[in-house]
């Protein structure tokens, strides 16, 4: 019966059409459903891991910019004149030096994201931080870093995480110290040490929703982040060992499926590694795929129900023959279509919205892009195929760089907690963007801590003169809405239009340099490059101004000094030379000044306690002369007080005492004696008013007449140390090789 059934099918045409359209049914659907699922995974590894890749190029980026900076401050440090002499003296270095030292490291670690600066010494193993002091190391408050640091004899540049305290397991705050060694001769003597704080430097990493990312050192060890992580320790030793060196590759860790992306630093040596979760991501398009196969089963089926049917039709009247000579013989079921298009249109729907996950990340991508283009960190290769990835939307016409500045940061940060300033600056920003979006394609980029800047593109078809108008106006508008709403005052510096995306770094820098103009023309306004203006440092003034009133601070004369900066503000105004040259000339008078006040122990005026020289950068000079005439004024008061008191008397009795008798014997009991107080009385009194010891001063005094003897006569060395005290010719010379780090003899040849 079952032969006799099957070749009956296989004859009639009706049937082998059914079962040929059956057959190529199911093999198109099986072949559209793997098809969609490996264009699909083709499509999630460039939509996905190219992002990935950027972001981790952008967090890498963020790390090597900081510890290049912290890096040259290391360096900066290590080859310092005072740190050099304070290494080479070892215990005998003096209180002042040291206090010099701490200063310097002080002004060195102003930086937001630097915790403190250490300047360690081997010989006698002394610490000098920047927070702390002067110490040893084992009476340091913070000295996690003495079982580790002696490493950096042999390695130039050293990089541990470590708790701040005593404690190397906790402490108070965690940190990321960067060792640099310190030279004399070949030998390494000392190190500086700079100390990052954990949370500040790793809040600038971009941290994606759907990703983790991990930071390990040369040692394998975990740097980031410090909590538990959704993936065990023991699992990520396995991510690294499948990864080696490839930039990315997929792993299967607790049934789990990840696509895992790295990149290594060339400064740290970090490896940066993050892990998407594919699971969810290839959960939908898995099920289609399965339901794919499961419709060209079901398309079998169907096909052989029909056949199943047609030959039902057909031996109808034998299997009711069949159904009387058997009537226990059961009927089978029935197996109807099942509907494609829900299935087919839910795949599409589901590849397209996994498709935008790319696009979230645009924003940051383009953002650096530009600044890579701004820093000239990219090739003119890479720099074009990226623009053509990240910038579809834009036009080939002309852009422009311009720089928003807050005016006067350093006031009005003062005014409000951090929080509070992040919040306004995202309020700012957010301004600007909704102001410009109507007429203008933007980009934002990340400036100084007082800028913000942005490459704009007209989206109107305009000259340019109609542009500079639009830009001049919509500027105008922001500048206006801040002050009236966020009562900030604001100037911008907008550069030359740029035909192409290779001329925006000269576009920055004319939009920097017109903003510069602030200087001059106050705050509040809107600076075009003039090209008609050459911003040197012809015009500047003589430097000598400068000596004459620090000479004149130092003899407490403020009135003179006063004279001395109003005259040379106002030859800056006449001339107007560029803005940046009298910045530098300002830094270094008020720097002078703050050593004055060091050397004095005067306390600083409140606005210059944090002062750094980027500060200066959003002030106009009337405000910098106003600076300059505050601090000067404060420090002849405190002078003025200072000399009124019975402890300077009694001091500047000590030194004129030695001046007169420097030619004699004389020592600590004589100048005792003279002022009629007890020795060790005098020693302490003479320490706290002038930073130096009787001893100190005197041998100082001794050798600066000698050096005047050798200069402007022809005395012998014997007679010239008879003339400064010394009774003995050799106890002369070796005196004066100490402190000079000459002889005598060479002295005179070279003068």
């Amino acid at each position: 019966m079952f032969r006799l059934r099957l070749k009956f099918l296989l004859q009639n045409k009706q049937t082998r059409l059914i079962l040929l359209l059956t057959l190529c049914l199911s093999l198109l659907i099986t072949a559209i459903g793997l098809f969609s699922y490996s264009r699909y995974r083709q499509e999630l590894d460039s939509e996905l891991n190219t992002p990935n890749i950027e972001l981790l190029q952008i967090n890498l980026d963020v790390t090597n910019r900081a510890f290049r900076e912290s890096d040259n401050k290391a360096v900066d440090a290590s080859f310092q004149p005072d740190v050099l002499q304070y290494i080479r003296l070892g215990e005998e270095a003096s209180p002042a030096l040291t206090a010099t030292i701490q200063q310097y490291l002080r002004t060195a670690a102003a930086d937001r994201e630097i915790r403190s600066i250490d300047l360690i010494r081997f010989s006698d193993h002394s610490v000098i931080s920047s927070e702390s002091g002067y110490s040893s190391w084992d009476k340091a408050p913070d000295r996690t870093w003495t079982d580790w640091i002696e490493q950096v004899r042999s390695k130039p540049l050293l990089i541990e995480r470590r708790w701040q305290g005593t404690d190397p397991d906790q402490g108070e705050t965690e940190l990321l110290s960067l060792a640099r060694p310190v030279l004399t001769g070949s030998q390494v003597t000392g190190a500086v040490l700079i100390n990052l704080d954990y949370d500040r430097f790793f809040s600038n990493f971009y941290i994606h929703l759907s990703s983790s990312q991990y930071v390990y050192d040369l040692d394998g060890r975990l740097i980031y982040p410090k909590l538990s992580s959704s993936v065990p320790a023991d699992g990520m030793q396995q991510v690294l060992a499948e990864l080696g060196v490839q930039p990315y590759a997929y792993v299967e860790l607790n049934g789990q499926s990840y696509m895992a992306n790295q990149t290594f630093s060339d400064v740290t040596g970090w490896r940066l590694v993050s892990l998407v979760p594919t699971e969810q991501l290839l959960k939908n398009v898995k099920l289609a795929r399965n339901m794919m196969l499961l419709l060209s089963l079901i398309s079998i089926l169907i096909g052989c129900a029909a056949i199943y049917s047609y030959s039902y039709a057909a031996f109808r009247p034998l299997r009711r023959i069949n159904r009387l000579l058997h009537p226990e013989d059961p009927d089978g079921s029935r197996q109807s279509l099942y509907d494609l298009e829900p299935v087919i249109h839910k795949l599409v729907g589901d590849f397209h919205s996994k498709a935008l996950v790319a696009e979230r990340s645009l924003p940051e991508l383009r953002t650096k892009y530009v600044q890579d283009v701004l820093h000239r960190n990219i090739g003119p290769q890479e720099m074009h195929s990226k623009w053509g990835q990240y910038f579809q939307d834009w036009q080939p016409g002309p852009s422009v760089i311009l720089v928003l500045s807050i005016d006067r940061y350093s006031e009005w940060s003062a005014a409000y907690s951090e929080s509070d300033r992040m919040l306004l600056k995202y309020a700012l920003n957010n301004m600007m963007a909704e102001i410009l979006e109507p007429y203008w394609r933007t980009v934002g980029i990340t400036g100084e801590q007082d800028s913000f800047i942005w490459m704009v593109q007209s989206r109107l078809a305009q000259t340019s003169e109609e542009r500079r108008t639009q830009l001049q106006q919509d500027v105008q508008r922001m500048m206006t809405i801040a002050s009236e709403h966020l009562r900030l005052s604001l100037s911008a510096g907008i550069g030359t239009e740029m035909p192409h995306i290779s001329e925006a770094p000269v576009s920055h820098q004319e939009a920097a340099a017109a903003l510069s103009r602030r200087l001059y023309r106050g705050y509040g306004a809107i600076h075009w490059p003039d090209h008609e203006v050459h911003m040197t440092q012809d015009g500047m003034p003589d430097d000598s101004w400068r000596r004459e009133l620090l000479h004149d601070v130092e003899q407490g004369d403020s009135e003179t000094a006063m004279v001395w900066l109003h005259r040379w503000c106002e030859e800056v105004r006449v001339h107007q030379p560029s803005p940046s040259a009298v910045r530098l000339m300002i830094h270094r008078l008020l720097e002078q000044l703050m050593d004055t006040a060091a050397r004095r122990h005067l306390s600083l005026p409140p606005d210059m306690v944090n002062y750094h020289h980027h500060l200066l950068s959003t002030m106009n000079l009337d405000d910098m002369e106003q600076l300059c005439a505050r601090t000067i004024t404060h420090l002849t008061g405190q002078m003025d007080i200072q000399r009124s008191s019975r402890e300077h008397l009694l001091v500047e009795a000590i030194k004129q005492y030695m001046q007169q008798h420097l030619s004699e014997n004389i020592g600590l009991p004589d100048v005792a004696e003279h002022v009629q107080l007890s020795v060790s009385s005098v020693s302490a009194l003479f320490k706290e008013q002038t930073g130096s010891t009787v001893y100190d001063y005197l041998t100082r005094l001794r050798l600066d007449h000698a050096c005047e003897l050798l200069r402007d006569s022809n005395l012998r060395i014997a007679d010239i140390a008879a003339q400064v005290g010394y009774q003995n010719e050799n106890s002369f010379i070796r005196t004066f090789r100490k402190h000079k780090s000459i002889t005598p003899g060479k002295y005179r040849e070279q003068v």
